[in-house]
């Protein structure tokens, strides 16, 4: 659990010709704890909710770490009921992408799930998020991640409050 996430975002940075700061460090359940932990600030942080549609439709939704997810915003994006979309449970997030929660990526899941990112995520020059496990997270230039989000298909908007 996590190590594989860990190894799959590594090597695809590989791939990528990407070549971020890795960083390991006490294990981070909360975007706070983690900003605290790596030295930067809240908002630089790319916090990956898993959202569902209670219809096992499931998504990924990348905000910045300072802000809170607006569901009703990615349920209207993607046409799925407002009063039914909800955040996957703990169980959940760790069956879809390998990960704890606090753990979970912006992409690189066990299963390849769409993924939706937060404008507000580009207004930083770095970007820092954990790769699978609370002790490992990364840090790399936010313009390299709109790349990755491009190549990825993410779909953009404004998804948070």
């Amino acid at each position: 659990m996590g190590m594989e996430e860990v190894e799959r975002i590594k090597a695809y940075f590989k791939q990528q010709n990407m070549q971020p700061t890795y960083l390991e460090h006490e294990p981070v359940l909360t975007s706070e704890d983690a900003a605290k932990t790596r030295g930067f600030e809240l908002k630089q942080g790319i916090k990956a909710i898993v959202l569902t549609n209670g219809n096992n439709e499931w998504l990924i939704v990348d905000v910045p770490a300072d802000r809170k997810v607006n569901i009703k915003a990615v349920a209207e994006k993607k046409s799925w009921s407002k009063g039914k979309t909800r955040m996957a449970t703990p169980e959940e997030v760790l069956e879809k992408t390998g990960c704890q929660i606090g753990a979970v990526p912006p992409f690189g899941h066990r299963e390849s799930l769409p993924i939706f990112v937060d404008t507000g995520v580009f207004e930083n020059r770095d970007s820092a998020f954990n790769i699978g496990l609370r002790t490992h997270s990364v840090k790399i230039k936010t313009e390299q991640m709109r790349k990755i989000f491009q190549a990825l298909h993410a779909v953009e908007g404004s998804f948070t409050y």
